[in-house]
This record gives C-alpha cells, sequence and structure tokens, in this order.
C-alpha cells in the first residue's frame, strides 16, 4: 500500500515552523509496512491545495493535514469540496461538541469557531477529543482516475497523533491482512555513522543478499544525528512469507547487529540515555551528582526530565567562572595557571570535588570552549574535557566540537552521560 502525505500551511514554506507531521506520521506508517510515496508541502490558497493534490501520482490513500481552524486563511474544507465536487454541510453536534469543549475550560466559543462545523457531505466525521477541528475521511478520485481513502486531520501535531492512533492507522492497517511488521531501532553513541556503518558491513552485506534473492522484505537503515545514530531494522511479512519462523529470524538478526555495535549500543528504542541510567542507578541504589561548566546545566536538565530522577540525583552545580570552580567545588587555582580552566586535570577535579563533597556514588563535570571565540595556550577552541568519579576511580574523555554553541552542548551532554555509562560497564 502507498500513502502520500500533503501538508498545508505558509508556515511551514517559510520556515517558520518544522513539519514535524510529516515525519511522524511516515515513521508511524512506516511501522505498519505501508510505503509512503509523497511528502507535498502547499501554501494557504485554493491554487496551492490544488496543485498538492494534482502532483501527488497514484497512491491508495491521502492523507491531508492542516487549513481545519476557524480563521480567513483556513480554506482546506472548501478546496476539497470544490476539487471532489462534494457538497459541504453543518454538522451541528460536532458544534455542540466544540461549544462544550470551550465550557469546560471557562471559554466562551467565538463566532468563527462555527465555520469548523462544515464538513464533506459523503465524509465519516473523526472526532477531535483534545481540540476544535474533526477530522474526516472520504472517498474521492484524483486525476489518475481510481477512488482512494483520504483522510483530513488538523496541522496541531497533539490533535494530528489522536485521531492518527485512534481511527487511521487502524483503518489503514486492516487494508493489509495477513501482512506482520517486526521493526527494531537500535540506538547507538560514541561512534559516527561511517566508522559504525563500516563496523556493521557484514551485517549490511547479508541484507542486501536477502533482498536481492526476494527471499525476505527486510531493510536496514542507518539514521544519524548530532548526539547518536539509529540503526532501523524492519523485517515485513506477507501471507507468501518465505522465512519459517520469522519473529525467531528477526531477533537473531537483532542480536546480531547488537553484537556488531558492541559497547557503543545502550538501548533500544523509546528507551534514551538518561532514561537508562536513572534505571540502571536506581536499581544499583546508588547516587548522581553534576559539576557542569561549559553544558550550563544541561546534563542536569535531561536527567531531570526522567520520572524518579530524585531517588538518585541528589544536584548539580553550575560552576561557569574559574572563581565558582574554586568556591563551591575548592578547586586550587593554582590549577588553572599550570594546566588551563579546559583540562583533564581540572575536569578530573571537579568530578573528584563534588562527588566528595555530596558524598555520592558518581560525579560527572564538563569544562570546556563552545561557541565562536574562546581559546587560551593549554586548550583551543572547541576543546571539551569531560570527568566522571565514582568512589575509587576517575575517568576523562576529551570530545571536539564544532562552533555551534547549542549543538556543541548537546553533544557534550552526549557525551558525558555515555561516559558514565561506561564506566558503570566496566565496574
Amino acid at each position: 500500500m502507498k500513502v502520500a502525505i500533503l501538508n498545508i500551511g505558509d508556515e511551514l514554506l517559510i520556515g517558520q515552523i518544522l513539519n514535524s507531521n510529516a515525519q511522524w506520521m511516515s515513521e508511524e506508517l512506516t511501522g505498519l509496512g505501508i510505503t509512503v510515496s509523497h511528502h507535498f508541502t502547499v501554501g494557504d490558497t485554493f491554487e496551492a491545495i490544488y496543485e498538492g493534490l494534482d502532483f501527488l501520482q497514484k497512491p491508495d490513500a491521502v492523507i491531508i493535514s492542516g487549513g481545519l481552524g476557524p480563521t480567513h486563511d483556513d480554506l482546506t474544507m472548501e478546496a476539497l469540496s470544490r476539487y471532489f465536487s462534494i457538497p459541504l454541510v453543518y454538522d451541528q453536534y460536532w458544534i455542540n461538541q466544540v461549544e462544550a469543549f470551550f465550557k469546560a475550560r471557562n471559554r466562551v466559543m467565538t463566532e468563527n469557531n462555527k465555520k469548523q462545523g462544515y464538513v464533506l457531505g459523503t465524509a465519516t466525521r473523526i472526532d477531535n477529543d483534545c481540540g476544535t477541528a474533526c477530522g474526516q475521511h472520504f472517498k474521492g478520485s484524483l486525476h489518475s482516475g481510481h477512488g482512494l481513502d483520504i483522510f483530513v486531520v488538523p496541522g496541531v501535531p497533539h490533535e494530528m497523533k489522536s485521531m492518527m492512533n485512534r481511527y487511521i492507522l487502524p483503518v489503514l492497517k486492516n487494508k493489509e491482512p495477513g501482512t506482520q511488521i517486526f521493526k527494531k531501532t537500535l540506538l547507538v553513541t560514541g561512534i559516527g555513522e561511517s566508522a559504525l556503518a563500516t563496523q556493521c558491513h557484514p551485517f549490511v552485506e547479508k541484507i542486501l543478499a536477502l533482498q536481492a534473492q526476494g527471499a525476505a522484505r527486510v531493510s536496514l537503515a542507518f539514521l544519524p544525528s548530532s548526539i547518536q545514530v539509529k540503526l532501523r531494522l524492519l523485517l515485513e511479512v506477507g501471507p507468501n512469507n518465505a522465512l519459517s519462523n520469522p519473529e525467531q529470524t528477526f531477533q537473531q538478526w537483532v542480536d546480531e547487529l547488537k553484537a556488531l555495535c558492541g559497547k557503543n549500543f545502550f538501548a533500544f528504542e523509546p528507551m534514551t540515555l538518561e532514561q537508562l541510567l536513572i534505571q540502571n542507578l536506581v536499581g544499583q541504589g546508588k547516587s548522581l551528582a553534576t559539576a557542569e561548566s561549559c553544558t550550563g546545566g544541561l546534563i542536569t536538565h535531561r536527567l531531570t526530565q526522567v520520572p524518579g530522577a530524585s531517588k538518585v540525583l541528589r544536584g548539580g552545580v553550575v560552576a561557569y567562572q574559574s572563581e565558582i570552580k574554586t568556591l563551591e567545588l575548592g578547586i586550587d587555582e593554582s590549577i588553572f595557571k599550570t594546566h588551563g580552566v579546559v583540562s583533564e586535570t581540572v575536569a578530573k577535579a571537579m568530578a573528584q570535588a563534588l562527588q566528595k563533597k555530596w558524598n555520592t556514588d558518581y560525579a560527572i563535570s564538563t569544562t570546556g570552549y563552545l561557541g565562536s571565540e574562546g581559546g587560551d595556550a593549554f586548550a583551543s577552541l572547541g576543546t571539551v574535557w569531560i570527568g566522571v568519579a565514582n568512589r575509587t576511580t576517575t575517568v576523562s574523555h576529551q570530545i571536539t566540537v564544532d562552533q555551534n554553541r547549542e549543538r556543541g552542548k548537546e553533544r557534550v551532554a552526549q557525551a558525558a552521560l555515555d561516559t558514565l555509562r561506561r564506566l558503570i560497564i566496566d565496574g
């Protein structure tokens, strides 16, 4: 099955907001074994919406997102009515629901919200359980001439996701009877995409051979970001499957791929590195503290995003200036003069000092020159040192980042958490 996605909104075209809807939809559809044939984004005009529909080539279904609001530039319903020659009808039941939505929040529905009561006469309404624009499902024909399922959802991400999960994904899944999808995403950090691909080359060769033989519909994708690489392994099993035990075979592939990744593998999606660390430290009854300089509290922020972090994390210190490193952590000023503020010696001293001061099982530290300014005789711009201390051992790790401050902080925070993970593994 092929599905096309049509996103509507000037804000997407001018770069005001990121088109996260298309990314999320595609991932969910792919997980069902459905091929996403096109992404297309158009502006908030009749002409643009018509052109978008004309562009789509013979999909089995189309998901249209955006343009269902109450304002003058929300034209999706009128455009679809004209394009498919389906009259709009007023759904009083839905407007009653919208009024109740506002009343429950002690707000008054304005007159322009009544615009959201108009739906296509042949459509099935998809109720919105967290907003005011209902979705719709109807049959229509594009210029290719064949009828297809068309779904219309709001552009607001959480409203779209609710309709997709409750209605659209189940409907599309039922149109692919007898198909099983096995999917696993491995999360890898501390290694780049090209090095990881080289490391996993034997497995990649096996996958390519299976594809060439037509023995299995299996794929492996490398999905890099600034902090990690995702390895998405996908197996689609249809009625004419050639594998005798696809579930067992798939698990063997996952285990093989995981082994090739070695210690760089840390979890399966949707687990995050900070979730893994909190889970492990809670299980071991261990405590943690952070002494951050160049990361400015980002490590602490990531850890405190995890429920239950208070069982592990005692607190954090943002010792940004050298004076604070001395006042709060007791780092002797002579170390700065001898080794530099950004150095292995200072990183280790920060971690050791906080571990002892707060009597924690582990402490993490960072010190570095991020952004477009900085550097001295001891360390150049982009140099970062990480320290991790436990009650008996202190380890360090040095990385170099580019001049993008935000991306640099993300990379350092990830590397620091990963350094802690590796120290825990090594005991």
